[in-house]
């Protein structure tokens, strides 16, 4: 009989109460793990233990990744904003895993199973598959592993004693009517086994073993793939290649196949590892025994790495593969985000936005300088040759002396694009210098019939609201694009295999770096922007704008303490990327009249180093009124090379970092704003060539539309994107929005594709 035979039902509960009976229960129960949160991110990310522990401080205590990576550089060893955001997903994984951890802990004390070494191992656990792996035979409705079953038949205590070799165990003395002998030894190796898959000692040790190994990825066509619904993964029907080396796009297209049932998919370990494990386990085989003892041990151990360890170590991996594409896939989306919303602004012109369309024609709108909608209309160039349409698009130009046309790139465009430059071409606008420049339209229609946009233009048609939008992205495309879920701004890899709420809360958190980053006039700033500055919500916002409503254009920062809601911690995160100036129209010198008022708050010196700003101000003999002037600003940019930082830190009681925040503040102009100085400029055009007109090896100027993990997608202004693959990339760090020369290497009209070779990254 086997070890499963194990007699009547009432024989099953005698045995399974007793097992549990004997159970050596702790006689307190530690929820906590047996690591700190900081040792383990230290450990995951590499971090020093000192500067890990700094960074779950701030994050307990409330701070945002902006403040952080701003405010807070002595004490973060200098981390930008990109690696807080990977820190922080870490650190809430983490903090996950600690309550997970306790959840199981209760549960097992709960049921009455929780040993002392089952405890041990569960606060040892380092991952969540980890954790998942000790508890699964203890879930409610399990079946039981086959140890638990053995264990039920009160196989337990000869287990242990062999394998601690405390003394000789007779198989024959356990044999009874729910178990022969065969069942008998195969219990106590099972036993055995999961004893050793679940020992701590062993479990980190494989930690440290896989970062050895090398480890192979097989995947292959599914037996029962449908060859139409399989032509996109044809790379990897016969795929092969070492874990350490895979990229994070073909993990996710090998996860999608694997799901759609395309792909089979297999992890292959080396025998290596195995012999590493067995050297592992020469703790219990070296306390010697007969040669039954040995020979039970050695098929544990082997039973333990083939049907515990081995699969346990695969599907780890597979998860930290899936969780490591998932971030890279969210890092992508988030960079070209970041480089969306800090393409600089082309503030100080009327722009006209043009919507493409065929049937429902082009929709225009003509906004001013200062972003408001001052004309707007429809016309149907493509229809019919229309002399009426093309004195309407001129008349608006040229009234309202407008020279730059914002096309957005859907539906139409190529066609729209080809009209309008022959237009330009005939000198139809003259005496205008009419320029064009092509727009990413995504999210324009999302936005034009959000409440957001009905609010603004209650009565205008939604496809003139997106011909505003339009516009309004060449203008200042982050106070536009704000306005828009980041997920439909089409600029990410992969991003539907990924968590809505992890990509959600990746996004969000880059708006709010860049909002704040660049920093919002509290008196001008929409609801839109201002919930995305760093420690406010939709809520605190709102409350913003009723206070400025109500008691008029703020003075200073201070006065953020004085809306409801915002007390001393919620201004800590978000005053220094705030600013408060003179309202447009007023006279500048007036404005600082007001005790109230302070330059500083025109900077992203934080309020709570005004202090030490001052003390920098007299030493160079200054007054707080010089702060912003040209003179100021010369004279500060002459002194700093000069300054020894290590030594004013000692002086002032701060840090470099902070010194260095203050200087580098004084040597800007007031509400300076950096994308000023960005080379990421649209690129305006007066013509256009078509795929058609394309030869390999001419070189043309592009703009980068989307960078991934295998290449990077060039807008050349012939209607189709071409790819510039990463061994193509010549070393160039391309990003979303760069100007970039370009070589055509390759060209298929038919499947319109165009390979790119990239030259260099032009100013």
């Amino acid at each position: 009989m086997s070890v499963f035979s194990m007699g009547d039902s009432q024989t099953r509960k005698r045995k399974l109460v007793s097992a549990k009976t004997s159970a050596k229960k702790p006689k307190t129960v530690s929820l906590e793990p047996q690591w700190s949160d900081y040792e383990l991110l230290a450990e995951q990310l590499d971090l020093g233990l000192e500067v890990a522990k700094n960074i779950v401080k701030l994050f307990e205590e409330g701070n945002t990744v902006p403040f952080i990576a701003r405010y807070r550089r002595d004490v973060t060893n200098n981390l930008e904003a990109e690696q807080l955001r990977a820190v922080k997903d870490t650190c809430d994984e983490i903090t996950a895993l600690r309550g997970k951890i306790g959840t199981v802990l209760r549960q097992l004390d709960k049921s009455e199973v929780l040993t002392e070494e089952l405890r041990r191992s569960i606060v040892n656990s380092r991952s969540i598959e980890e954790l998942e792996y000790i508890y699964a035979p203890y879930k409610s409705g399990s079946k039981g592993t086959l140890a638990e079953r053995a264990k039920q038949l009160g196989l337990e205590e000869p287990a242990l004693a062999l394998l601690n070799n405390t003394k000789r165990v007779k198989f024959e003395d356990f044999v009874n009517e729910g178990v022969d002998f065969e069942g008998v030894r195969n219990g106590i190796i099972h036993i055995i086994a999961s004893v050793i898959s679940t020992d701590t000692e062993i479990l980190a040790s494989l930690r440290e073993l896989r970062k050895k190994t090398n480890i192979i990825i097989k995947t292959k066509k599914a037996p029962k793939a449908q060859p139409e619904t399989s032509d996109k993964f044809d790379n990897y029907f016969d795929f092969e290649i070492p874990v350490k080396k895979i990229k994070p796009h073909q993990v996710l297209a090998i996860n999608r196949g694997e799901n759609l049932k395309i792909l089979t998919v297999k992890v292959v370990l080396p025998e290596w590892l195995f012999t590493q494990f067995r050297k592992k386990c020469d703790k219990w085989a070296n306390l010697g025994g007969d040669n039954v003892r040995q020979d039970v041990l050695k098929r544990a151990i082997e039973d333990s790495y083939n049907r515990l360890v081995e699969p346990l170590i695969k599907r780890e991996i597979r998860a930290e593969l899936k969780q490591n594409a998932e971030r890279a896939s969210c890092q992508v989306f988030s960079t070209n985000l970041k480089d969306l919303l800090l393409a600089p602004p082309w503030k100080g012109q009327s722009i006209l936005g043009l919507d493409p369309g065929f049937a429902n024609g082009c929709k225009l709108a003509l906004i001013s300088p200062l972003g408001t909608l001052v004309d707007s209309n429809v016309i149907y160039p493509h229809k019919t040759k229309r002399e009426k349409d093309v004195t309407t698009i001129k008349r608006m130009l040229i009234e309202h002396k407008c020279e730059l046309i914002a096309l957005g790139n859907g539906t139409a465009c190529r066609q729209t694009e080809e009209w309008l430059s022959n237009l330009i071409k005939s000198q139809v606008f003259s005496p205008l210098d009419v320029k064009y420049t092509v727009v990413r339209e995504e999210g324009a229609s999302i936005y034009s019939c959000s409440p957001e946009a009905k609010k603004e233009f209650p009565t205008l048609d939604p496809n003139i609201i997106s011909a505003v939008s339009l516009a309004r992205r060449v203008q200042d495309p982050l106070a536009e694009l704000v306005k828009i879920e980041p997920q439909h701004l089409g600029v990410g890899m992969y991003q539907h295999d990924i968590k809505k709420k992890q990509l959600g809360e990746a996004l969000n958190d880059v708006v709010s770096e860049c909002v704040s980053f660049v920093g919002v006039d509290l008196n001008t700033a929409s609801r839109c922007l201002l919930r995305h500055v760093a420690g406010l919500s939709e809520k605190k916002a709102q409350q913003i704008i009723d206070y400025r409503t109500q008691n008029g254009p703020f003075i200073c920062r201070k006065q953020l303490l004085e809306v409801s809601g915002i007390g001393q911690k919620i201004f800590t995160q978000c005053a220094g990327f705030v600013r408060v100036g003179p309202p447009c129209g007023d006279r500048v010198n007036d404005f600082y009249k007001n005790v109230k008022s302070c330059k500083l708050d025109c900077t992203n010196i934080h309020p709570e180093s005004y202090e030490i700003a001052t003390k920098l101000l007299k030493m160079f003999n200054f007054k707080l009124s010089d702060v912003g002037t040209t003179d100021f600003i010369n004279r500060v940019k002459g002194e700093v090379p000069k300054l020894d930082l290590s030594e004013l830190s000692q002086k002032f009681h701060s840090n470099e970092q902070t010194l260095r925040l203050i200087l580098d503040a004084f040597c800007q102009p007031l509400n300076y704003d950096f994308r000023i100085d960005c080379d990421k400029k649209p690129v305006f055009k007066k013509g256009l060539i078509g795929i058609n007109d394309l030869q390999s090896g001419i070189v043309l100027t592009g703009v980068v539309t989307n960078v991934t993990h295998f290449g990077s997608f060039v807008d050349i202004g012939v209607g189709i994107n071409g790819l510039i693959h990463v061994s193509k990339s010549t070393g160039l760090d391309l990003h979303l929005g760069n100007k970039v020369e370009v070589k055509v290497i390759s060209i298929d009209v038919d499947k319109k594709r165009i390979g790119l070779q990239a030259l260099k990254i032009l100013d």
